[in-house]
């Protein structure tokens, strides 16, 4: 009886390419179940989403128009002078979405 070791181990890395395969597909579903996706196109699928656009766009062009004051002005040129201006990301996004 000749046995022959290729055959062997060509048998072997299938199979272990077969289970490393079933093991990431199953991790890979795992993963798809475990998080919430976000879909964002360009074209509004609905009228609700078509009104949401609309309603962000005005608020966001009402803000840009609003003038600042000189006062406002003033003390923001003074914090970027002095280096101490920080943006508060809060405060934008209360702004965008209320």
């Amino acid at each position: 009886m000749k046995i022959v070791s290729n055959s062997l181990h060509t048998s072997y890395t299938i199979q272990k390419e077969t289970a490393r395969l079933q093991i990431s597909e199953k991790n890979q579903r795992r993963i798809n179940q475990n998080f919430d996706k976000i879909l964002i196109q360009s074209t509004p699928s609905s009228d609700s989403n078509d009104n949401f656009v609309s309603n962000i766009t005005s608020k966001l062009s009402s803000e840009v128009r609003k003038p600042a004051s000189s006062e406002q002005l003033n003390e923001l040129r003074q914090k970027v002078a002095e280096g101490t201006y920080q943006i508060d990301l809060d405060a934008i996004v209360k702004k965008i979405l209320f």
